[in-house]
């Protein structure tokens, strides 16, 4: 019989016999670079996973074990993470925080402050990006809102009641960095050190970067002092490999742990391979198809609508997914809260997508052309699917494949003139969505929408705790934006993670960022 002994008492009794403790490397095969380490510019799926393993957040949701061999978020829980307490006035427009004692940057040993809290605020104001939407959407309307106390304790004034600002406040980006690191790398024309901060994060997460070696693998060390306990793996290597069958490949092989971004179809033919599982759990997460509705054809509503009637819904759920995913029906995703079935009356059509479009002055058509992001098959599987399902309702759709950084850029920059990536429901809330995606000037409104009416109902919803009046509101929300058609929601997809049988503790989050300090290895 083995015994094992984890932690600090093994490692002292290994010392003692003359040896080092063994080190435990998670290795994660990926299929693309991590974009930046920046906080407010990390709104891409990989940057956005490594920013929330290596930075400490504000809060973060307790879990509970499904019992399917996997951990659930419980988002109706909020714990404390970089802060341990909180207390609000007694008319809950003051919140004032308190810092977890003893909690440290990874990078210095020094302690996290109020000050850092704060100098986290004057970037998010300072840099105009998505952190100081997260902060104006919980309504912290400007630095003047933010209060350091004294060193543990910081004071922050609401400008009215906010009912998202703990979802908000436990997003990947919402968390300290050590501000005299960060304006150790300011230059003149860099006020806010952002092409430092992209390489390198100070912050005080259960991990930080050992070594980077762009487009080849990042490493990740486990911070020995972090505020819950080392992590169980001492490192964890993010393996850059292009290719999703050569990602599969490997973790069938045993070279890496686990696979990321793998097909549907790489995902069956694993799922009875020797030492392998495959994890699939529901979600809310939508794949869309986004329009520039600032340019022609797409700044035409009956346009996209026409295109909404020519999408093959239930084929790609067949197809691609064997049947394991919701034709999305709507804006909201079929399991989310306020989903209202009864506001959808699309179905596939061709021949009335071909007649809609005709009526839109385009009795010949149209031709356009798809942006998507490569190193995802499922979003390269859906684009030939709709290709050839548009081609029945007469429209030419020619698909470009594009580095991640450069798709990124352009949705930034409405650049394309069509697009698709899923979306995340990070929050079961049509406000919150409306807010960072469909509102006029949203930091991800990446379709340059705009309707005055669909932005008072997002602020209606922002404003109300009350059930009813959430609903109410939610179907109007609903009902705008299947007339406007400015995205077209095509599937709600289940999350699926491919990882050798003995990795343990896998905790689903709503953003489906993969977790790495829970994860073990069973022994």
């Amino acid at each position: 019989m083995t015994y094992r002994i984890f932690g600090p008492a093994f490692a002292a009794l290994a010392l003692l016999a003359g040896q080092a403790p063994a080190q435990e490397r998670l290795t994660i095969a990926i299929s693309g670079e991590i974009e930046t380490l920046d906080p407010p510019f990390s709104q891409f799926q990989r940057s956005n996973e490594v920013n929330f393993n290596i930075l400490d957040q504000y809060f973060r949701y307790g879990w509970a074990d499904s019992g399917a061999g996997y951990g659930v978020a419980d988002t109706g829980k909020v714990e404390g993470s970089a802060f341990e307490s909180w207390d609000w006035s007694d008319d809950n427009r003051v919140l004032t925080l308190t810092l977890r004692d003893g909690a440290a940057f990874t990078g210095s040993g020094n302690p996290v402050t109020a000050s850092d809290v704060h100098y986290w605020f004057e970037r998010a104001f300072g840099t105009d990006a998505g952190t100081e939407w997260n902060a104006v959407t919980a309504h912290i309307d400007t630095l003047d809102a933010v209060r350091v106390i004294d060193d543990r304790t910081i004071e922050i004034t609401f400008s009215a009641i906010s009912p998202w600002f703990f979802y908000l406040f436990r997003d990947q980006s919402q968390a300290p960095i050590e501000a005299a690191v960060a304006k150790e790398h300011v230059t003149g024309d860099d006020a806010w050190a952002t092409g430092w901060l992209a390489r390198n994060s100070p912050g005080s997460g259960e991990y930080s970067v050992a070594e980077w070696e762009p487009g080849i693998r990042m490493t990740l060390a486990a911070n020995p002092d972090y505020w819950d306990g080392k992590a169980f793996f001492d490192e964890v290597v993010l393996r850059v490999v292009p290719a999703s069958a050569n990602r599969a490949l490997l973790l069938q092989s045993g070279e890496v742990d686990i696979a990321r971004d793998l097909s549907p179809d790489e995902l069956a033919l694993l799922r009875d391979a020797p030492g392998v599982k495959i994890l699939s759990v529901p979600t809310r997460n939508q794949m869309i198809m986004g329009f520039n509705t600032t340019e022609p054809p797409f700044d035409d509503p009956a346009v996209r609508q026409a295109l909404a009637w020519a999408v093959p819904y239930q084929a790609i759920v067949d197809g691609v997914f064997g049947g394991q995913a919701l034709p999305s029906a709507g804006p909201i995703p079929v399991e989310g809260q306020n989903h209202d079935p009864s506001l959808w009356s699309v179905s596939t059509d061709p021949t009335k997508a071909r007649e809609m479009l005709a009526e839109a002055g385009h009795p010949d058509g149209i031709a356009f052309t798809l942006d998507i992001a490569e190193g995802n098959p499922v979003t390269e599987q859906i684009a030939v699917i709709l290709k050839d399902a548009f081609s029945q309702a007469g429209v030419d759709m020619a698909i470009e494949v594009q580095p991640a950084a450069v798709f990124a850029e352009g949705l930034g920059q409405l650049g394309h003139q069509a697009w698709m990536r899923d979306l995340l429901w990070y929050v079961d809330d049509a406000g919150y969505t409306g807010e960072l995606f469909f509102r006029t000037g949203a930091v991800a409104n990446w379709m340059g929408y705009s309707n005055p009416e669909l932005d008072a109902v997002i602020t209606s919803l922002g404003a109300t705790v009350d059930p009813g009046e959430k609903a109410t509101l939610a179907g109007e929300y609903q009902r705008i934006l299947i007339g406007d058609a400015p995205s077209i929601a095509i599937v709600d997809m289940p999350f699926e993670i491919a990882m050798r049988d003995d990795i343990e503790g896998y905790v689903q989050l709503p953003d489906n960022l993969l977790w790495y300090w829970p994860l073990r290895r069973a022994q």
